[in-house]
């Protein structure tokens, strides 16, 4: 016989995960989900949640005790507190137990004269010696190790035979039959199954012994589905050790007890990562009260909204590789939004199929009704059946206001009332306000209000509800926080995508989202808003992260002008701010929001970036946006024209300016908020301005113009090499060895530019 582990215990990969440099967002860290685990009773049942990242079992469940722990409660007539048992259980060692010991249910025993009881613990505190894959010493031979566990295997077996208390002695049957396990003693572990657990009730000593017997018998699926629906203990190691052989079809074709057939299904539902509809009908036709029956049911609901919340709401692909499965499609980063939406779509369509049957089933003859109803209610609003759903929740509410469900139920809600309107005039009712309160801290929740608002033109509600959630959060790098013993996931999303799109940034920040995906005409209504007064309560507390971060929207839509070249939108935008904000912001010392790189080094007009300064700085200021934009309005004008003396000059200047406003200059920052790296095919889903802040054709144009200006051959020569120094990333200058070959070689470096500049009249 074969060693086996009982349990494996692995980390999760995505539980506290920080986001490294580079990083891409998936598995848990995108699954989206209304439909907690904390709103029902099956912790025990934690190992098969629908989890994108469970690569292992996890066994040890928070708040809960094994049942012989419970057992043994029982038999103290509850007047034992039963942390005192756990821990003289799965604590105390051999040498603990004595009548001197602190521990409770130890003095509970001595002064009631249990000392069968007694003698019993001792020997299941020797049995842990035995029953670990530690115990062999490897100065020892293998048959001194043998003799060992024959040794006692016989003295179990002594005080197997001599013990009078039926109930006691079935425990020391299971403690001989777990340690001739470890004995590699089959035939033992037969005899002692058959003698003592076969006729007897099944409690969950009969399938902790039942799991052992498993190991070597041959067709073992039944007793394999029976472990997993009625021992929380042991279903978990169950499914590990034998979930690869176990054969659905081979045993039902040789099964006739309807029970046992529904059991069989189930075991091989718990992992199965495609719709499971089908075996869930099966379920219910062969046994309706099975426990097992409601939580694949629970289950079923997470699978759904993964497929259809998580690209709905982020704009990625469903979390698990559950996708492959149900779409018969490779995943990847390059979906489009059209595509996304289109399976989220087919997914709905699944999610009726199960809401018919969820419908249909006899409340009467099933477990947990409220589990049940409230799986209705979320297919309902998943199927956008929000007036039935609505009713629904109604009837809900008068029946189980006091289930922890309520909670998942209210939320529903919510999103029903909100998405139940038109395009266009959607609002927050006054209905959704308190719940919206309620579970203001599940970031989730919010999110997906904020979107659904969004998507119907609310942009203002929706954004200040996605901000609200976003800012609230108070790490945006830890994917789980915690609000009153709720585990709670941080939201990560994309904007919308076309089919050519390329590695698209991915945003848990607000203001970063607003900065890439929205127009500055959609950023105006929303800083419009914020400039007039707040008076509703609800408001001041949803809008409270866009109050505070009012200025730095208003600077965001300053720079989105830019972005459109409308300069006087941004000039009046940006002199609405008063100096402090500059001060703050822009200074070469310290930063109010942004970080050290976000700081204007050199002046756009006189100086390019890695190049020693040869423009005299005539003009000396304070260099902000709201400067930059003003002298650029200015120097324009100027150029422009027709009556200035120096057009040339301006015009150069102004060449200046939107070359260092594009990705290579020094003052990126008046049309990015951070500095961004150029990726193939990304342009049709990036920043208006894209083109422009990667290519500089702005500036190439101004270039161009003060070249057609230029009084001096030597300034024209310039002009032309500036003109090619942006539209050239090689730096060749073919144009100018063609036009002026005699000044080809001084302006080919960065050392005579002072003199060329000076002989530009």
């Amino acid at each position: 016989m074969k060693r086996f582990p009982v349990f494996i215990i692995v980390l999760l990969s995505s539980f506290i995960k920080v986001f490294p440099c580079g990083f891409e967002p998936y598995g848990e860290q995108l699954r989206y989900s209304l439909f907690l685990p904390e709103y029902f009773d099956y912790q025990d049942f934690e190992n098969f949640y629908y989890n994108a990242d469970l690569f292992g079992f996890y066994t040890e469940y928070e708040n809960q005790y094994e049942s012989n722990v419970y057992d043994w409660y029982q038999f103290t007539h509850n007047k034992v507190a039963i942390e005192d048992i756990n821990q003289c259980l799965n604590h105390l060692k051999y040498s603990d137990i004595h009548e001197q010991s602190s521990n409770l249910f130890l003095q509970y025993l001595y002064k009631n004269k249990h000392l069968e009881v007694i003698e019993y613990l001792k020997m299941a505190k020797k049995c842990e010696d035995f029953n670990s894959f530690e115990v062999e010493d490897p100065w020892e031979k293998d048959v001194h190790l043998k003799l060992k566990y024959d040794a006692f295997i016989k003295e179990l077996t002594q005080k197997l035979e001599h013990e009078k208390i039926g109930w006691l002695k079935r425990k020391y049957a299971f403690l001989t039959i777990r340690t001739a396990f470890y004995n590699e003693n089959p035939k033992l572990i037969k005899e002692l199954f058959n003698t003592y657990f076969t006729k007897s009730n099944k409690d969950y000593l009969y399938y902790w012994a039942l799991y052992f017997s498993c190991f070597e018998k041959p067709n073992n699926e039944l007793d394999l589905a029976k472990i997993m629906a009625f021992s929380k203990e042991k279903r978990n190691a169950t499914y590990y050790h034998f979930h690869e052989s176990f054969h659905l079809n081979q045993t039902l074709s040789k099964t006739k007890n309807s029970s046992d057939k529904a059991l069989l299904y189930a075991f091989a539902s718990v992992q199965r990562l495609a719709p499971n509809l089908d075996y869930l009908i099966k379920i219910y036709e062969n046994s309706h009260q099975l426990r097992i029956l409601d939580f694949l049911l629970f289950r079923e609901i997470n699978k759904i909204e993964d497929w259809v919340f998580t690209p709905y709401y982020t704009n990625y692909s469903p979390s698990t590789t559950a996708s492959k499965i149900w779409w018969n499609d490779d995943i990847n980063n390059r979906l489009s939004t059209d595509l996304l939406r289109e399976r989220s779509e087919k997914d709905r369509r699944y999610a009726q199929k199960l809401l018919d049957f969820v419908s249909s089933v006899d409340n009467t003859k099933i477990k947990d009704v409220p589990l049940w109803k409230a799986a209705e209610i979320q297919l309902l609003f998943i199927t956008r059946n929000y007036k039935t759903c609505l009713t629904k929740i109604r009837d809900f509410e008068k029946i189980y206001s006091k289930e922890k469900a309520i909670a998942i139920v209210e939320k529903i809600k919510a999103l029903c009332l909100i998405s139940d309107q038109e395009k266009g005039k959607a609002i927050i009712k006054d209905q959704v306000k308190p719940i919206i309160l309620k579970y203001i801290n599940e970031p989730q929740f919010m999110f997906s209000i904020g979107r659904e608002l969004e998507y119907l033109d609310n942009l203002s509600d929706g954004i200040a509800l996605i901000a609200y959630q976003n800012t609230n959060m108070k790490n945006y790098y830890y994917l789980y926080e915690y609000y009153d013993g709720l585990s709670v996931k941080n939201v990560i999303w994309r904007g919308n995508r076309s089919q050519k799109s390329g590695n698209l940034v991915y945003f848990y920040d607000y203001f970063d989202y607003l900065d890439f995906v929205y127009s500055a005409d959609e950023l105006q209504k929303m800083v419009t808003k914020l400039n007039k007064p707040i008076e509703d309560d609800f408001d001041k507390i949803i809008y409270s992260t866009l109050i505070m971060d009012k200025k730095y929207l208003t600077d965001l839509l300053g720079t989105k002008f830019i972005r459109e070249n409308r300069l006087y939108d941004a000039l009046k935008i940006f002199e609405s701010l008063e100096n402090q904000y500059w001060e703050d912001n822009y200074n070469p010392w310290e930063r109010d929001r942004f970080g050290d790189s976000y700081n204007f080094e050199q002046n756009p007009f006189y100086d390019i970036k890695y190049t020693k300064s040869f423009i005299p700085h005539e003009e000396k200021y304070f260099v902000t946006k709201l400067s930059v934009i003003k002298h650029l309005i200015k120097y324009i004008e100027i150029a422009n024209n027709p009556k200035s003396e120096n057009r040339d000059y301006y015009y150069f200047l102004v060449a200046n300016c939107y070359y260092n406003m594009s990705q290579y200059g020094n003052s990126w920052m008046m049309r990015r908020f951070q500095s961004t790296s150029n990726y193939e095919d990304e342009s049709r889903d990036s920043y208006i301005d894209e083109e422009e802040y990667r290519n500089g054709t702005l500036a190439q144009h101004f270039y161009h113009l003060a070249y057609l200006h230029a009084k001096t051959k030597p300034f024209k020569a310039l002009c032309l090499r500036m003109e090619e120094y942006v539209t050239d990333p090689e730096r060749k200058y073919k144009k100018l060895k063609k036009i002026f070959p005699e000044y080809y070689d001084d302006l080919s470096s960065c050392e005579n530019l002072e003199l060329y500049f000076k002989n530009r009249r």
